[in-house]
């Protein structure tokens, strides 16, 4: 199956009704993963917000795997010394030395540097107990 490109819009809905579920309370599981059943309901809500999107299980659990991903390593490299966050362009901030350092050995994080991760406040809040 083909990558799906998700719009701002539909991004920002399916994180905001993930969000929504964790509100609630009900969709974790005792080890803080997500429910099987936490998917069906995500679909619903996306027909629901965007009937001509097309947008189905698989679409939304490759993007939700991708914000863990995203989240996972962003956050570990915030763990790491000489490693900060520019809240307002959302992107980490380190200086040069480091993070040449850093990149010997995790090449394929080079990427991350520059890029914004506007939504990373939220990833933290959905993902915070996800192990794995």
């Amino acid at each position: 199956m083909a990558r799906r490109r998700w719009s701002e819009e539909e991004e920002d809905t399916l994180l905001t009704n993930l969000t929504s579920l964790v509100d609630q309370g009900v969709w974790r599981t005792d080890n803080g993963h997500f429910k099987p059943s936490y998917l069906g309901v995500l679909t619903n809500e996306m027909r629901v917000s965007f009937p001509r999107g097309g947008i189905n299980e698989i679409h939304i659990e490759a993007k939700i795997k991708k914000w863990k991903s995203d989240y996972r390593i962003v956050d570990a490299m915030l763990r790491r010394a000489g490693f900060g966050w520019n809240p307002n362009e959302n992107k980490l901030v380190v200086e040069d030395e480091i993070w040449n350092d850093f990149v010997q050995d995790h090449r394929f994080e080079r990427h991350f540097r520059d890029k914004q991760f506007p939504h990373f406040n939220r990833w933290s809040y959905c993902f915070v107990f996800y192990e794995n």
